[in-house]
């Protein structure tokens, strides 16, 4: 409605302009060398128009000569530009469906049409590491290294590389580019500054990326944790207590509720004889993070004093946390300890009703042993413990390794930090 208005507007003016130099033509005399012309104003405004829009058709069609081979050249690159993405999209089907030999042919059509390029370059290293080719793939990563889109990348899986080959230093370069470009990305270079010593270096690290606002508080207070439990770990091991004692009091400091803390601080505490120090914390922590390896050592503290004084004690921490399976299963491992085999049997019984787990049927079998004086009584109970119910352990988030213990980097792939305290799927095989 607007442009039809306008329009009409336009035309209206038109004709008024139009009928007034209708009306006043007005005279114009010019003189070009030895002639003179004589016109009308009108006349010549109106040749004035006429050749203003032929000049205009004029430079179109020029332009468009001239631009003809450019042109042809743009249109031929566009569509050479548009296969290739199409190949690529190819390519990336392939290898989501395991299709290595198509996802190459057509990766190689896409470098034909594009060039190489950061994503045909990544492609390529894609389908080299899957076909097995680490020198193949070593020499696309270097090459990706040159490109702002894919360095990162690049960096990180040389530096997963070259753990994976044990090249500590060379693994540290690459993590350390890595982290440059992603200060966020901290836990790589962080592993690798813990498995080589580097406890400064690692503070360091986290000092930075808290600079650069990628890392919130109580991610940095997990990580200075995780520095401090593998150093006062090493310090533990070498004997170094004093200082030992001082890396579990900070690491308890930064995470007071993180299991593996505690862990090591109560490990820390009975080495050095601070038995009081060590229950104290046990029965603080087992509130809200009861766990079998806790039951352990408290068990083994109290284990040399009167037989009620134990379990009053056991008692104790039960009480803590009276709702979690870990407090009956301590109390039953202290009757069974001291032979009293009906609280050992009624309060397991519990336990079984709610979960029949690995760990539950071995203790049952224990406990019949116990009472019918028959190292064969437990029989039917170890059986049942085949199907049971898995008993939690420490697993690996990145690869499914399961492990008794607690470490910063896992056993089976060296990923950082992914040792979690849970149930280990079990795929059972079908009938």
């Amino acid at each position: 409605m607007l442009n039809l208005l306008l329009l009409i507007f336009f035309l209206t003016c038109l004709g008024i302009t139009a009928g007034w130099l209708a009306e006043n033509p007005g005279n114009v005399t010019i003189y070009w060398f030895d002639y003179r012309i004589d016109t009308s104003f009108s006349f010549l405004l109106a040749l004035a128009l006429v050749a203003t829009v032929v000049l205009s058709y004029t430079y179109v069609i020029l332009r468009r000569i001239i631009l003809a081979p450019s042109d042809f050249s743009e249109r031929r690159g566009l569509k050479q530009h548009r296969k290739g993405l199409t190949e690529i999209t190819y390519s990336v089907a392939a290898l989501a469906a395991a299709d290595i030999k198509s996802a190459e042919l057509h990766t190689r059509r896409a470098e034909t049409l594009l060039g190489r390029t950061p994503l045909t370059l990544l492609l390529s290293a894609q389908i080299a590491r899957s076909q097995g080719d680490d020198a193949r793939t070593r020499l696309l990563l270097d090459q990706m290294l040159d490109y702002k889109e894919t360095e990162y990348i690049a960096a990180r899986s040389l530096s997963d590389a070259a753990s994976k080959q044990q090249i500590f230093p060379e693994a540290l370069n690459m993590a350390e580019r890595a982290h440059a470009i992603n200060p966020k990305d901290i836990k790589t270079l962080l592993g690798l500054h813990l498995r080589l010593g580097q406890w400064q270096e690692a503070q360091n690290a986290i000092k930075r990326s808290i600079k650069k606002h990628r890392l919130s508080r109580n991610e940095a207070r997990h990580f200075r944790s995780l520095i401090y439990i593998t150093q006062g770990t090493q310090l533990l091991d070498t004997e170094q207590h004093d200082e030992a004692v001082k890396a579990a009091n900070l690491a308890m400091k930064e995470t007071p509720d993180f299991l593996p803390a505690v862990l090591f601080a109560v490990r820390t505490y009975i080495a050095v004889k601070d038995e009081a120090k060590a229950q104290k914390l046990i029965l603080r922590s087992w509130a809200y993070i009861p766990h079998p390896q806790l039951a352990s050592m408290y068990l083994g503290m109290i284990s040399k004093q009167p037989k009620d004084v134990q379990m009053k004690q056991v008692q104790k921490l039960a009480a803590a946390n009276p709702d979690s399976i870990e407090s009956s299963l301590a109390v039953t491992q202290a009757a069974i300890y001291n032979k009293l085999w009906d609280q050992a049997y009624q309060t397991l019984q519990k336990v079984i009703v709610r979960e029949e787990s690995v760990r539950a049927c071995h203790l049952m079998a224990l406990i019949e042993q116990g009472i019918s004086a028959d190292a064969n009584a437990g029989g039917k109970w170890f059986t049942r413990s085949q199907v049971a119910q898995p008993d939690p352990e420490w697993v690996c988030s990145a690869c499914g390794h399961a492990s008794e213990r607690w470490s910063v980097h896992c056993p089976s792939c060296n990923e950082v930090d992914a040792m979690e305290w849970k149930k280990r799927q079990v795929k059972y095989a079908a009938a």
